[in-house]
This record gives C-alpha cells, sequence and structure tokens, in this order.
C-alpha cells in the first residue's frame, strides 16, 4: 500500500505542486523523481509514481509547468498547446525545479537523500538526462524517449546538440528506452546517443523495440505498446534496484 499527497514549494516565486506517493512502511527510502510527459502531471504519471512507490521508493512527480498554472494538464490530442507551454520553460528553470524538487525529498524524514533517482518520459526523458548534467544529489536515471538530446529530423542546421554539450558531465549511471518507429527520434540519433555517452566513458545502457513509436509507455495513448512498456518496466526497476538500492 501507498499513502499520496500534494505538496507545495516555491521555486523563484512561483508555487510548483508535487504529487507524491511513498510506501505505508516506517523508514527510510530511496527517493523516485517521476518527470511528466508534456501534457504535465496526469493521471499516467501520477500512477507511474505510485508504482515506484510500490515498489518501495518515496516518489515525487513535480508540475514543471507550473508557470502556466497551478494542475496545469494538457490533453493529448492537444500537441500545440503542449509545446507552448514546453516553450515557456528554459533550461535553467527546468534546473530550478529539480532542484526544488531535491531539497524537498532532502527534507523529509523517511527518504535516503543519498539514493535518489529520476525517470521520465518525452520531455521528460529530456529532463532525466539534463539533470545528471546539472543535479548533483541524482544518483541513477531513465530516459524513456527523450527528445531535445539531439535535433530532431528536418531541424536546422544549427540547432543547438545539448548532448554534444554536456555529455562530459554526465555522472549518475544511465539506462535508455526508445522506439525504433519513433518519427522525432530515429534510431540514428539513438545510436549517436550511446556512441557519445559510451566514447566519454560514462555508465549507460540502452534498449530500443521494434515496432514501439514515441510515448510507448503511456497506456492512456494511441502509441501504446504493452510487450515495449512493459519489458521497459522490468528493466527499469531492476536498474534502480541495483544503483539504489
Amino acid at each position: 500500500m501507498a499513502s499520496t499527497a500534494i505538496e507545495t514549494v516555491s521555486v523563484a516565486g512561483s508555487d510548483m505542486q508535487l504529487h507524491t506517493a511513498k510506501p505505508d512502511e516506517a523508514g527510510k527510502k530511496p527517493a523516485m523523481i517521476v518527470i511528466q510527459e508534456i501534457f504535465g502531471v496526469d493521471p499516467h504519471i501520477e500512477d507511474v509514481a505510485l508504482r515506484f512507490a510500490a515498489a518501495g521508493y518515496f516518489a515525487v512527480a513535480p508540475e514543471l509547468f507550473h508557470r502556466g498554472g497551478v494542475g496545469t494538464v494538457i490533453p493529448y490530442a492537444d500537441t500545440e498547446r503542449a509545446f507552448s507551454e514546453r516553450g515557456k520553460l528554459t533550461n535553467d528553470d527546468i534546473v530550478a525545479d529539480l532542484q526544488a524538487t531535491v531539497e524537498f525529498l532532502k527534507s523529509q524524514p523517511d527518504v535516503d537523500s543519498d539514493k535518489i533517482g529520476i525517470v521520465g518520459f518525452c520531455f521528460g526523458g529530456f529532463v532525466s538526462y539534463y539533470s545528471t548534467v546539472n543535479i548533483p544529489e541524482i544518483t541513477a536515471a531513465a530516459v524513456f524517449y527523450g527528445g531535445g538530446m539531439l535535433p530532431r529530423p528536418g531541424s536546422p542546421a544549427d540547432a543547438p546538440r545539448v548532448l554534444d554539450l554536456t555529455a562530459d558531465d554526465v555522472d549518475a549511471p544511465m539506462i535508455g528506452f526508445w522506439g525504433n518507429d519513433d518519427g522525432g527520434i530515429p534510431p540514428e540519433n539513438v545510436a549517436a546517443i550511446e556512441s557519445t555517452l559510451k566514447a566519454k566513458g560514462k555508465d549507460y545502457e540502452s534498449h530500443s523495440y521494434d515496432g514501439a513509436g514515441h510515448g510507448f509507455f503511456c497506456n492512456a495513448r494511441g502509441s501504446y505498446n504493452e510487450d515495449a512498456a512493459n519489458d521497459a518496466w522490468s528493466k527499469s526497476v531492476d536498474f534502480f534496484a541495483k544503483h539504489l538500492k
């Protein structure tokens, strides 16, 4: 069983809600930060937090779109609005939000603050990656089809290559999950991410799935792929157990 609550922290004068889920058992627990897709902290993301709580983690899902209003959740079909909300966030904003989330976790008496992991999906996959560069307290990360690490196909030639600019500074072990049918993150980008991180000597493993597209883990979306999602979940649980328990 798990207990849920909504907490509030302040980030640069804005209130950010944190959706928490934690096991009822006493004692210190490793923490898991669950980062939303580009659609906000919706019921699916809350369910992922509950699943991690059931696996023994103090889970927290921060509302990174708080600058657009508390409780901002966007329908999956409204991608235009979703990208608009994403566009309001700078990388510095992301770091500030994640640092505030980490400070909240460190203040909790039942959190082992030396063991904080992060998992993110879509936009959240990028956040999960970027946090390993900028938040030293994060000690393990899972990236589900993280957009923005490398430019999408068709992007301008001068589009920023965040991976190339940051790979040297990745400290936490990382696991990546990708769909081979993801038009925004094609297999050549996935291969470039792996080769770059491995060349830098980073602790990184990568898993790709045939027949899976972007968003394959979300069972509320048409892109859901049950076999890929179940395999990725199992591998995620094993990865975090290895590094956080």
